[in-house]
């Protein structure tokens, strides 16, 4: 199958990211085989061959300050506490020298070579590693996908240290509260490690891929999604696909329209007793975490009878999602921080289990 994107537009959902992140990463009980403490033997390339379109020195700004790049650099240090600037270096053929642990979280880039890839411990709430970060002897340190407060940390707290390590790249706005979608950060990644041809055929690659699902499932064309996740009795039920989303724009790939309903998650995400009878769509996507059990699933959601009356559910249009797929993947983690590479290998698992249910209720 080929690949896609709608026309990206700003997410406004920032704050629910957040969360979601500190979320998961806190009901996550794997470790990290390694904190760079050895460093894998040079390698030849890191990086493709450059396309000669940027010049070099590159003065690299941000909301914090400056730094200039004196030449095409080769060993790049992401050090996001998420993995999306990994996973868009990745996408361009360059491997990274250092990433966070929870590159591993969404279990989908190991099989692009992430397995390979030295990462630092980032446990939400503590200092990152500052003096690990200088032994991986990086010359570009890569923050772009790095919104102020993401997991709790604050970019700002940490520019000034970087710098002194290498000069540093970062989106040029890290504190609106808004997430710039990977298109933007991959096109900025493109630019200062001259692989903008790289960058462009990234995206179009993912446009071609969506449209390609979207013509093969015309049945989702106008119809509305919602996308809820359960995490267990202390935090219950939270709506994932708020106006303006990175979710909601995943599902709008898909084929799906906005819901009107999902504007009132915008500011609290958090869906109360109250509100429960809002979360209804066409088509209802329920999904829990790893620290949800089953029982508590039953008896605080599904055996609702608020939940049994609504109309995706007395239609049979609810699609049960697992805290994993059978492969140990997580797919919300994967559609709420992931990129390109993530977001198709989402598409292609989560749409046959959409297109079942639609497909039985006909």
């Amino acid at each position: 199958m080929s690949r896609s994107q709608a026309k990206p537009s700003r997410i406004l959902s920032s704050i629910c990211v957040v969360l979601t992140i500190s979320l998961f990463a806190a009901s996550c009980s794997a470790k990290p085989e390694s904190d760079n403490a050895t460093r894998h033997p040079e390698q030849a390339s890191l990086l493709p061959a450059a396309e000669q379109t940027t010049s070099y020195p590159l003065t690299l700004e941000s909301p914090f300050g400056e730094t200039v790049l004196p030449e095409r650099p080769e060993r790049i240090a992401a050090v996001a506490p998420t993995a999306i600037d990994t996973e868009l270096l990745l996408a361009l053929g360059v491997t990274p020298i250092l990433t966070s642990s929870l590159v591993s979280e969404g279990g989908y880039l190991d099989d692009h070579g992430a397995a390979e890839i030295e990462t630092y411990e980032f446990v939400s709430g503590e200092d990152l590693p500052i003096e690990t970060i200088a032994a991986s002897h990086p010359d570009l340190i890569v923050a772009v996908g790095w919104t102020d407060g993401l997991s709790g940390v604050n970019l700002g707290d940490y520019y000034d240290r970087f710098t002194s390590i290498a000069p540093v790249l970062t989106s040029p706005d890290t504190s609106s509260q808004q997430l710039i979608p990977w298109q933007d950060s991959i096109r900025l990644l493109g630019s200062t490690l001259d692989l903008e041809d790289a960058a462009t055929q990234v995206i179009a690659h993912h446009q071609e891929h969506f449209a390609e699902i979207r013509k093969e499932h015309p049945e989702f064309a106008g119809l509305t999604t919602s996308w809820v996740l359960h995490f267990g009795a202390a935090n219950s039920l939270r709506y994932m696909s708020p106006s303006g989303s990175g979710t909601e724009l995943f599902l709008s790939e898909l084929g799906f329209i906005p819901n009107p309903k999902a504007n009132q998650f915008v500011g609290d995400p958090w869906v109360s007793s109250e509100l429960l009878t809002q979360i209804d769509a066409d088509v209802l996507l329920l999904g829990q975490t790893v620290n949800a059990s089953d029982e508590e699933m039953h008896e605080l959601v599904t055996e609702n009878t608020l939940f049994m009356n609504l109309g995706a559910v007395t239609s049979r249009h609810l699609v049960r999602l697992a805290p994993k797929t059978e492969d140990d993947r997580d797919l919300l983690w994967t559609v709420t921080v992931g990129g390109p590479i993530g977001q198709e290998w989402a598409a292609d698992y989560l749409v046959p289990l959409i297109a079942d249910v639609l497909t039985k209720t006909s």
